[in-house]
């Protein structure tokens, strides 16, 4: 029996990847995430893409570490700290 896409999701089953400043040389990844989490040190987000989550521009800023948000997130921009997004 395969288990539910979201627990796939949750528990990781799917990838992810940690998006820090130096990713891509520019702190930028693009793809499909549905879950972000802040990593130990937090992370400070400079541009945030999600097509199901209104007004997700109010993500952009510093999180705190463990700081988890759920959505359609397409892309992500990193200036400080790490954000692990996971894949959809």
């Amino acid at each position: 029996m395969s288990s539910p896409a979201f627990t796939e999701q949750s528990l990781g089953k799917r990838g992810s990847v940690v998006i820090t400043s130096s990713s891509n040389g520019t702190g930028t990844v693009t793809g499909n995430f549905a879950i972000i989490v802040a990593g130990p040190q937090g992370g400070s987000l400079d541009a945030i893409t999600c097509a199901n989550k209104t007004d997700a521009s109010s993500l952009v800023g510093n999180l705190p570490a463990g700081y988890t948000s759920y959505g359609n997130f397409t892309s992500i921009k990193v200036t400080s700290g790490a954000i692990e997004a996971y894949n959809a």
